[in-house]
């Protein structure tokens, strides 16, 4: 079973680490980054092993995109945690574990039958870690975009964009002034244990894809270097768009809506789907793009 298990990850290109002694001991694969482990008491050996090296190679873009490195000195391995979708859907949630030199990073699975989603979002928020929910998620999404899976929230098979230019002709924006930096202005609330409760599920829906769509603009306009820039200084001052992009949110945000406005017309056929949805049933709106993507050849 061992060598099994082994033969698996090699192929997925990824070096396990006592891979079989540490799966019979607790059911926990290590990788170079991470530890890997099923939530569900489920998962065969040989299929954890492969979600580790899945996991690990998804790291390993995450980290070359960024330029970055694991954090595995300075915080130890990203703890991995496989499990069933949340009633039905398939998510990631990033939180820490323990308190002071005891803290450790989790990413949580939920749902990996098929493609996982939010994956390389969740990642991203792991090896950056970040408090500010707006730069945080902003830095995800891109993240996801680039490398994941695009039936992911909030994109769900369409383009942040394609949502965002949807809203406007709505009227139905939010100011990215009032997206704060913690849950309660993105519709939802901490209920612990890395579990996030949605209370409004159209106003969470809005503000991640507003989220995504302006995190694309800034990585077009000013690059990659500019946004890690953004990360850095928000540790030591609460949201420097000024010292790092030279304008103000409201500038910014400006800038951002009128370069979607000027390409909106290659876009009609999908901003209209995205529209009609969000008009028929905005809290169900992500789910049904989501099959009608999954459904085309």
């Amino acid at each position: 079973m061992m060598i099994r298990n082994l033969c698996v990850a090699f192929i997925l290109g990824v070096l396990l680490l006592s891979a079989g002694a540490a799966q019979a001991a607790s059911a926990v694969v290590e990788t170079r980054d991470l530890l890997v482990s099923d939530g569900t008491g489920n998962v065969p050996d040989a299929r954890l092993a492969e979600l580790a090296g899945q996991a690990q190679v998804m790291l390993e873009r995450v980290l070359a995109f960024w330029s970055a490195d694991s954090g595995v000195d300075r915080f130890g391995k990203i703890r991995v945690l496989f499990d069933v979708p949340r009633r039905g859907n398939y998510s990631c949630v990033f939180y820490w574990s323990g308190r002071g030199p005891e803290r450790v990073r989790v990413v949580r699975v939920f749902g990996f039958e098929g493609p996982v989603q939010m994956l390389a979002h969740k990642l991203t928020s792991a090896v950056l870690p970040q408090q500010d929910k707006l730069i945080r998620n902003m830095m995800g999404i891109l993240s996801e975009e680039q490398l994941g899976n695009p039936l992911t929230f909030p994109r769900c098979g369409f383009g942040s964009d394609d949502w965002v230019l949807a809203l406007l002709k709505a009227g139905a924006c939010i100011p990215l002034k009032e997206l704060g930096p913690d849950h309660g202005s993105w519709g939802m609330k901490d209920a612990g244990g890395g579990m996030l409760m949605v209370l409004d599920r159209p106003r969470q829906h809005k503000s991640y894809a507003e989220a995504g769509s302006f995190g694309r603009y800034l990585f077009q306009t000013y690059g990659l270097g500019r946004i890690l820039r953004l990360q850095r200084l928000s540790h030591e001052k609460a949201r420097p768009w000024q010292e790092v992009f030279g304008l103000g949110l409201e500038e910014l945000e400006a800038d951002w809506l009128a370069a979607l406005k000027a390409g909106a017309q290659a876009r009609e056929a999908e901003i209209s789907v995205v529209a009609r949805l969000l008009d028929a049933d905005p809290v169900s709106a992500c789910a049904q793009a989501q099959r009608r993507a999954s459904a085309k050849p």
